[in-house]
């Protein structure tokens, strides 16, 4: 009878602790309930996270071998990861919103809040390389409003990113988004972004401390006319870091083969940097129309349907400064 007694007692708290969430899980391995359940409860949270991590874009997924061998720690992670995808300041949701972990939407920004934020600093990686410095917590995103993706490399790996841009008129989203790279020497406090706009065709380069920067005009633009079809089904962006430290941006409109910018050489880049990392980047002010970001993928090689061979030639653009 005592067997029978003990197998409904763990029959049953194991119906029970199946429906409850790590935190009231956490309660009742405190209370003292049944270890065994809790163990595998712990193990089926984890399997749950990793599902569903799964349907997001590759998000480095050699990480995923090196996690903690204890269910509780493991799941910690993921729910981190998973949290921290894109990280969107809770203050700019006016203008810059984290829908899920892999879409953000964008606004334009209120007139009543534009003369608030002029002269506002540059937001992305150079607000994480000063870490001792504490910055005034502003209630909306600054004029370049920076988010940094959870995906990078160092020096000798690949990267890849890619991104769909949907609004009812792209042209009117213009400049508003950027696809980049930030190159980043953390000891130093040292970064350099490269960004691409996939509506003007543009690529810019940001140093750290100069106020001016450079641009260059690799792919046309795109105009109303050019986007009557793309505004129906999305403009896809896309950046690859190769093993080389070669940096080339792309795009590619509906039922179009994938333009690229050509590669730019390392020499170009700053030899001081020791990791690079994807950014999303925000100018709302100049945003006309409402869009949103959704993120395809993110992991070292891009996917076999975007042709990356296509873009192995040289960036032939001129680069000229531009005030920033």
């Amino acid at each position: 009878m005592a067997e029978r007694r003990q197998v409904l007692e763990t029959s049953v708290a194991f119906l029970i602790c199946s429906y409850l969430d790590p935190l009231s899980l956490s309660s009742a391995e405190v209370a003292g309930l049944n270890r065994s359940c809790i163990a595998a409860c712990w193990i089926a949270l984890r399997s749950a996270a990793e599902e569903q991590l799964a349907c997001k874009p590759l998000w480095k997924p050699h990480r995923l071998w090196a996690l903690d061998a204890n269910p509780k720690e493991a799941l910690r992670e993921l729910n981190s990861w998973l949290r921290n995808l894109a990280s969107v300041p809770p203050h700019w949701a006016a203008c810059i919103r984290k829908l899920s972990d892999t879409d953000i939407e964008i606004c334009p920004r209120l007139p009543s809040m534009i003369s608030a934020f002029r002269g506002a600093h540059n937001g992305g990686t150079e607000d994480y390389v000063g870490r001792g410095v504490q910055r005034e917590q502003r209630l909306g995103p600054p004029s370049v409003a920076g988010v940094p993706l959870a995906v990078g490399s160092t020096r000798g790996e690949g990267m890849s990113v890619g991104v769909l841009v949907t609004s009812k008129s792209l042209s009117h989203v213009g400049e508003a988004f950027l696809l980049g790279v930030e190159f980043v020497n953390v000891v130093e406090g040292s970064y350099t972004p490269v960004y691409f706009s996939p509506v003007s065709g543009r690529v810019f380069a940001r140093y750290s401390g100069n106020h001016a920067g450079l641009v260059a005009q690799p792919l046309p633009e795109l105009d109303a006319s050019s986007t009557a079809e793309t505004d129906l089904k999305g403009l896809e962006a896309f950046l690859v870091v190769g093993k080389s430290g070669c940096l080339s941006f792309g795009r590619r409109r509906p039922g179009k083969d994938v333009e690229w910018s050509g590669e730019i050489e390392p020499d170009f880049l700053p030899p001081w940097a020791r990791e690079c990392f994807a950014s999303l980047a925000f100018q709302v002010d100049k945003l006309d129309e409402q869009a949103k970001v959704s993120i395809t993928w993110a992991g070292n090689l891009p996917p076999a349907s975007v042709a990356h061979a296509e873009c192995l030639h040289s960036f032939s653009a001129t680069w000229y400064v531009h005030e920033r």
